[in-house]
């Protein structure tokens, strides 16, 4: 694959993509970055995080400024503290999943605009800045962009799957993957909730919709399954050594693992060679 010329913007999956196992950003990831960014060349993370999480690590690559959150349901300039872009969910809607969940003991995390909410016996703590919730009616006029969903038991999330797929404008985009792996001994699973029109790609489409980027400029990079419309949305695709192998078969190019800076090795060879 010959050198990369033209490209205006890299997208970038957090969790084991930029992060490596032990959820940090390797050094040599922030200095490739770093050397493309002044170069002109916008580097976004595109994650199912919340926009303080994606912040602080996109500060941490020295990243661009901008983020796309929530499983592409917001755009976030980090910077100036303000959305760009959101596709907000239905109150009404939220509330009565939330009142079907509880009596299956869901815990639940609200990603808002500008900030998150979340119930009180959750074992992923939020951040001390963030706040509790037991109503809808106690986040006020924030508007709903996802709902990150954690049960004890695989029974319970079978449970959670089908009261969610009873809500037609609703969407399921990212699942534990212990889960999917049938591995039943856990003792804590995910669920991301979204508005059925909300993925990764939508939310690289709008971005470049707004920064007038055409689609062969941009490049991605992912290792999930909530990684698949990303990299539809992108002109050039690369999945990490330890991506999923459903990516890997869409990916136009395959680098090193997250714990080998596979997104350095492949900026470095392919764009700034």
């Amino acid at each position: 694959m010959p050198k990369l010329e033209n490209i205006k913007v890299i997208f970038i999956d957090i969790d084991k993509t930029l992060t490596d196992n032990k959820r940090q950003v390797p050094k040599e990831n922030s200095l490739a970055i770093k050397k493309v960014v002044d170069l002109g060349i916008l580097v976004v993370l595109c994650s199912g995080r919340g926009f303080s999480y994606a912040g602080q690590k996109a500060k941490e690559a020295c990243a661009s400024e901008f983020l796309i959150t929530s499983n592409g349901a917001q755009i976030y300039d980090f910077k100036n503290h303000k959305s760009l872009y959101e596709n907000k969910m239905s109150k009404e809607t939220v509330k009565n999943l939330l009142e079907e969940l509880k009596e299956i003991g869901v815990e639940c995390i609200l990603n808002t605009s500008s900030t998150r909410f979340g119930t009180k016996n959750l074992k992923r703590k939020i951040d001390k800045e963030e706040k509790f919730f037991t109503s809808v009616d106690d986040i006020g006029n924030e508007n709903i962009l996802q709902i990150v969903c954690e049960v004890s038991s695989y029974s319970s999330m079978e449970k959670l799957i089908k009261i969610v797929n009873k809500y037609e404008d609703l969407i399921i985009l990212n699942l534990s993957r212990t889960f999917l792996e049938h591995v039943e001994n856990e003792n804590n699973y995910y669920a991301d909730i979204n508005n059925y029109n909300v993925n990764k790609g939508e939310g690289i489409k709008k971005f470049l919709e707004l920064f007038n980027i055409k689609k062969e400029e941009s490049l991605c990079f992912g290792d999930y399954i909530n990684d698949v419309e990303m990299f539809e949305a992108c002109g050039y695709k690369v999945a990490m050594g330890n991506a999923s192998k459903n990516l890997k078969e869409k990916a136009d190019y395959i680098t090193l693992s997250n714990n080998e800076a596979g997104v350095a090795y492949f900026i470095n060879k392919y764009l700034l060679s």
